[in-house]
């Protein structure tokens, strides 16, 4: 069974990187024109949100329950918060544009102790900030969506209703992302810590 297992997980691996590669080959000559529509269109949030989320509520169903579409839910939503994290750095130039191309590095600068205290304190800021995010959207929609469908706080199977399970895993995620990469950042000014 070992042996079998482990050859499945080989061919999903190759399997991935086939798709993926096929993936790149297809869209690469859209690639500028996503990249406009990204940062141009101030409809592309909701494209971004939409899709993964009809996607994700629309998961094939077994006949029981596996994690996987609440694995799915949390990938494709935490991809989702980021785009839109990316946006609003962009579409309100919460960012400043870019200088010239970095050169390559040839001079890595000595991790000193100053160095890292400074990306420990980063870190350590950053993942509270994401963590208290994560736990107050969660909570948040999980009492909502409790209400909204009158079921029981106490009932933990009903976190794996479709109805429940995907928007609160999507909206947490959804969440974290667009924290990640637009209100840490901007903590972390705020503290001068950049």
């Amino acid at each position: 069974m070992a042996e079998l297992w482990q050859h499945h997980i080989y061919k999903d691996v190759l399997g991935g990187i086939l798709i993926t590669a096929i993936l790149i080959v297809l869209t690469y000559p859209a690639w500028t024109l996503i990249d406009r529509l990204d940062s141009a269109s101030p409809l592309f949030p909701v494209c971004v949100l939409v899709v993964p989320f009809f996607l994700c509520y629309n998961y094939p169903v077994s006949d029981y329950y596996s994690p996987t579409r609440a694995d799915t839910t949390t990938i494709m939503a935490a991809g989702a918060g980021v785009t839109i994290g990316f946006w609003i750095n962009h579409f309100f130039q919460l960012v400043s544009k870019p200088t010239d191309p970095l050169p390559v590095i040839q001079n890595i600068p000595p991790l000193t102790r100053d160095l890292l205290v400074l990306g420990l304190t980063k870190f350590t800021v950053g993942i509270v900030l994401l963590l208290l995010v994560r736990q107050l959207v969660q909570n948040l929609s999980l009492q909502v969506l409790y209400s909204w469908f009158k079921v029981v706080t106490r009932n933990k199977e009903a976190r794996r209703r479709l109805e429940i399970e995907v928007p609160y895993k999507f909206v947490t995620y959804t969440s974290v992302g667009i924290c990640a990469t637009t209100f840490v950042p901007m903590l972390h000014r705020f503290l001068g810590l950049l």
